[in-house]
């Protein structure tokens, strides 16, 4: 491995290397005493455990899977670790081993831009290796939710979704405004007031999920939480090839494919490396149309690639550039009438959708005594469209024709930099302070047409959105005691935004320009406890703000007014204060891993995407809104054989004082989100022999009961069910054969109660989960 480790303190400097490393890393960090000496250059796992563990009181064991046990000299044991990683890392010279024993490790996060364990992390996080994503069998971010707690996507179909956390959900529709949940690959975030993009999880080092506002370090958005996806990086010290193929089949549909290949080449003289990968699925349709006379009409593929390119560009410094390609394309939305019985509905239009992500983006670091640099700067470029049966919206426009169609089209062009200086890991007390920028346009155009008898424009609008944001952030963390750490940090943030819009309908033309600008404060405070590796307790305080904006769709004749039916012209920003207890334990001599949050969040002034009668998108501030919960995870490995990991959530997010000029009500609850779920996963393997390895995977996800919109009418109930995922198969170094099937109890539960604006007061509609399917997948390695 190339190596680049400050001298630090040693609990310090395991963390760093475990994440250099690419290893999971558990035991007793904080037993291990002193100094480690800066680690650069090339060298072996074993060789860098042993210097950084010099003198410090500490030995290490591992498994031949890679996790790494920390343990005071004189309590060896030898330890199995979480499922093998792949590719394996080359074999180890593990510490003397003395008796057996099963402890579980923690994947190494960056998400609070510091490397730690989420075990000791004082805020709610979790973290998924890119190993435990393909056990689970998980390509996207719907199947991801199934072993995040309090994860919620909306089945809107690949492309269309929106990720909701912890409850939070300002509605189940996207539009004008900001996600709650901020979206990141890698240092980049990927998502405004957009869906999202559903990148393919693939090739990932993890996927770490931050809950709560994330104002202080990711600024104004995401006040429901963080995900990021944190790719693999470019291995300059090894060749590496890595091919999967897979064929399934879909009860009531036909067959699917997936096929991808990743490459890793080293450059001459282990100065950098090239990582390049390339993807394609194609997944047949199971739903009807019978006005059309149509069969399987849902029918979507996914294709796309990432490239990426390290360099050292010094002992301390490094820089990768890469790009980034994904494009969706779906032939018909996923949702049926629940009044022709089974998977059927009778539109008079398919209802294609597209969804095309690209980015290019350059990142540099620099590490050192002094501290650490991370600097990027990235181009985003994504495009969707999307089309809607509007046959019986074409009256309300003035319009006899029997057939229509809306095509809603938005283009998204965000430069985004952010630079960040950390300093060096301290006893008493460690800072960080950052810079961002951004600066964005955003272009969208609804059309609503006749198609038939005769083909004509009935309402046009075209809308340019200019955003700039400027902020700076810092954190400072002081030890108040060995054992007592206080947090504190915040962002002070700029934004301006300019709108212009232009309206045409047959008879007449509406144009409107606007701008605001804004800035504020968002604080962050925590307090942390953690005697010693088995415990820790925080208690977290932290803010997150979403800008406001303008509306401008309707017909000519559209009220911007602020009374029932109609949108006021401007809506305002909206703010979430969140307030956290939480507490993390090892119990069982590190068998068990258990965490534990109880929140309470304030929400004032939502912000919520609806509909006009029109079925044309506005947006609106729905009133003020609260939410109550704990979440619970537990990680178990009763043996060297078998890992249970399970979450669950209770929440109670409501509306505490509704806009009178909404349709909202206090006990409908928050809309697209329930107030319980849970999720469990198993994993079983055993060596029998011949270098082979069997394992099982077995999944069980519950979602409850949650409702489509604010008003708690029961026609939009949704949810209540149970979802699950099996798997077994062989696996071997370079090898690995798996037979799945998805959905084994072959669900028909809604998921969604939403098709499209125009029929939503009909309640028609729901969306149900795809059909059993069972398939084999091969994997080759190198």
């Amino acid at each position: 491995m190339n190596l680049h480790i400050p001298s630090q303190r040693v609990e310090n400097a395991l963390l760093e290397l475990a994440l250099q490393a690419h290893v999971s890393l558990g035991g007793d960090l904080s037993a291990c005493r002193g100094v480690a000496p800066a680690l650069n250059g090339t060298m072996g796992l074993d060789a860098a455990l042993t210097r950084v563990l010099a003198g410090s009181g500490c030995t290490w064991s591992a498994s031949g899977s890679g996790a790494i046990i920390i343990r005071r000299a004189g309590r060896t044991r030898s330890v199995v670790a979480p499922p093998p990683r792949l590719p394996r890392l080359p074999p180890l010279t593990p510490a003397p081993l003395l008796e057996t024993a099963s402890e579980l490790s923690d994947v190494i996060v960056t998400a609070e831009r510091r490397p730690e364990s989420p075990q000791h992390a004082a805020t709610p996080v979790t973290a998924v290796s890119g190993e435990q994503i393909n056990f689970a069998g998980a390509a996207n971010a719907h199947d991801l939710s199934n072993l995040i707690a309090g994860m919620t996507v909306t089945n809107l179909g690949s492309g269309r979704n929106k990720i909701l956390l912890r409850g939070m959900s300002d509605g189940a529709f996207t539009g004008l405004t900001q996600s709650t949940v901020g979206l990141y690959l890698n240092l980049v975030p990927i998502t405004y007031s957009a869906p999202d993009p559903d990148l393919k999880l693939i090739d990932l080092d993890r996927v770490e999920v931050l809950r709560g506002p994330q104002g202080a370090l990711y600024g104004t958005g995401p006040i429901g939480g963080v995900v990021r996806i944190v790719t693999r990086s470019p291995d300059p010290l090894a060749y590496a090839v890595d091919v999967s193929g897979t064929r399934s089949v879909t009860a009531g549909g036909g067959a699917n494919t997936e096929y991808s290949a990743v490459v890793n080449v080293p450059l001459p003289g282990e100065r950098g490396a090239i990582r390049g990968l390339a993807y394609e699925e194609s997944f047949d349709g199971y739903i009807d149309d019978v006005s059309l006379s149509l069969r399987r009409v849902n029918a979507s593929s996914r294709r796309g690639g990432r490239l990426a390119a390290s360099v050292r560009l010094a002992p301390d410094w490094s820089t990768t550039a890469g790009i980034v390609h994904q494009s969706i394309d779906t032939e018909d939305t996923h949702y049926v009438y629940r009044t022709l019985g089974g998977l059927k509905r009778a539109n008079l239009v398919r209802e294609p959708h597209t969804n095309d992500f690209n980015q290019a983006y350059v990142s540099v670091e620099g590490r050192g005594d002094w501290g650490r640099v991370d600097g990027s700067i990235a181009y985003l470029d994504h495009r969707f469209l999307s089309r809607y049966d509007a046959s019986t919206a074409l009256l309300l426009f003035g319009s006899l024709a029997r057939t229509g169609a809306l095509d809603e089209a938005k283009s998204i062009n965000l430069v985004v930099g952010e630079l960040t200086f950390r300093s060096p890991p301290s006893d008493t007390i460690e800072w960080l302070a950052g810079a961002f920028f951004s600066s964005g346009e955003t272009r969208s155009e609804t059309l609503l047409a006749a198609l038939r008898p005769t083909p004509a424009d009935v309402y046009n609008e075209v809308r340019n959105d200019e955003l700039r944001e400027a902020a700076a952030f810092g954190e400072v963390s002081y030890a108040l005691t060995p054992t007592v750490t206080l947090t504190a940090g915040g962002r002070l943030y700029g934004f301006d935004y300019d709108t212009h819009s232009d309206v045409t309908q047959r008879f007449g033309q509406r144009q409107f320009e606007g701008s605001r600008s804004t800035w504020g404060f968002s604080p962050k405070l925590g307090l942390d406890y953690r005697p010693d590796d088995q415990l820790s307790l925080y208690a977290l305080v932290s803010q997150g703000h979403r800008t406001g904006g303008f509306n401008t769709g309707g017909p000519l004749w559209q009220n911007f007014n602020g009374g029932p039916g109609n949108p006021m012209r401007e809506y305002s920003g909206d703010t979430l204060w969140n307030y956290e207890i939480g507490g993390k334990a090892l119990l069982w001599d590190g068998q068990v891993q258990a965490r534990v949050a109880v929140f309470a969040a304030d929400w004032q002034n939502i912000q919520s995407d609806q509909f006009l009668p029109s079925g044309l998108a506005y947006a609106v501030n729905v009133g003020d809104g609260a939410n109550r919960g704990i979440e619970i995870e537990a990680n178990w490995r009763p043996n060297d054989e078998i890992e249970i990991r399970a979450n669950a959530l209770l929440a109670d997010p409501r509306i505490t004082r509704p806009n009178a000029n909404f349709n909202s009500r206090g006990d409908a609850g928050l809309p697209g989100v329930p107030s319980a779920s849970a999720n469990i996963n198993v994993s079983w393997r055993r060596p029998v022999g011949g270098g082979l390895t069997a394992f099982v995977d077995a999944s069980l996800a519950y979602v409850g009961p949650s409702r489509l919109t604010f008003d708690a009418e029961r026609r939009y109930r949704m949810g209540n069910y149970l979802n699950g995922r099996m798997s077994t198969g062989l696996e071997a170094d370079n090898w690995a054969i798996m037979a799945f099937v998805d959905n084994p109890f072959n669900t028909t539960a809604n998921t969604f109660s939403f098709g499209d604006p125009f029929r939503l007061p009909e309640a028609l509609a729901t969306t149900p989960l795809r059909p059993r399917t069972v398939g084999v997948t091969l994997r080759f390695s190198k």
